[in-house]
């Protein structure tokens, strides 16, 4: 257990460090606007890439041993869910350039035009995207992460390990997201905060109450 936790905590030092306002203000002082603009997003894809798959080679280098083993209906269950789980977070790339998402777009546009645009990050979506599973959720990407790891029919102990350790950061993860949509948006994503919830989805949604509550009044004959 020990080996997987040290292994996960370096990967998540390592992406958390690369996505800090510090480290990007430091690389910007040091490399430039055009570093920042152009290649800050397709190199920390790439060193998340790298980690990522450094990550699990060490990880299944590591001795496991299996806590349990469900019936073949449970991993079907459970595989159900991871798949609708994946679905859901690819979704969001309805809204998003995933080509840009990853910085791919800003390196095409810079060797191919010598074409600098965006923002900091070479990112030109400008508006905060509400409709869709960001309708649903706030941090759709988040939630697929979570129920991809949480719903794994494979329990073992370096897999459980990976599970409990892998959604702490992804809350953690959602709370770093929304401080810094906050300074971006201000009282636009406060608003969206408000009614859209963080992850966990509405029964019913609260232009829904709104409605039910019109028809109660307009029946018992008060103002809506």
């Amino acid at each position: 257990m020990i080996p997987i936790i040290l292994i996960f905590l370096a990967f998540a030092l390592i992406h958390s460090i690369t996505v800090a306002s510090w480290f990007k203000d430091l690389c910007r002082r040091v490399f430039g606007e055009t570093f920042m603009r152009v290649w800050y997003r397709f190199l920390y894809t790439s060193v998340s890439a790298v980690t990522s798959f450094g990550a699990i080679y060490l990880i299944t280098q590591v001795s496991d041993r299996a806590l349990w083993q469900g019936p073949l209906w449970f991993r079907l269950v459970m595989h159900g869910i991871q798949i609708a789980g994946f679905v859901f977070g690819a979704q969001a790339f309805q809204y998003l350039d995933k080509w840009e998402f990853m910085g791919f777009r800003q390196v095409w546009r810079y060797v191919t035009k010598g074409e600098i645009a965006g923002n900091s990050e070479g990112l030109t979506e400008k508006e905060l995207v509400t409709t869709g599973v960001y309708g649903i959720v706030r941090h759709p990407l988040y939630v697929a992460g979570l129920i991809i790891f949480t719903f794994s029919p494979h329990i073992t102990v370096n897999g459980l390990t990976i599970t409990v350790l892998a959604d702490l950061y992804f809350l953690f993860g959602m709370f770093i997201e929304e401080r810094r949509f906050l300074k971006i948006f201000g009282d636009q994503y406060r608003e969206y905060m408000t009614k859209v919830p963080r992850m966990v989805p509405r029964i019913f949604s609260r232009q829904g109450k709104e409605r039910h509550n019109g028809k109660n009044a307009l029946n018992k004959g008060g103002p809506i």
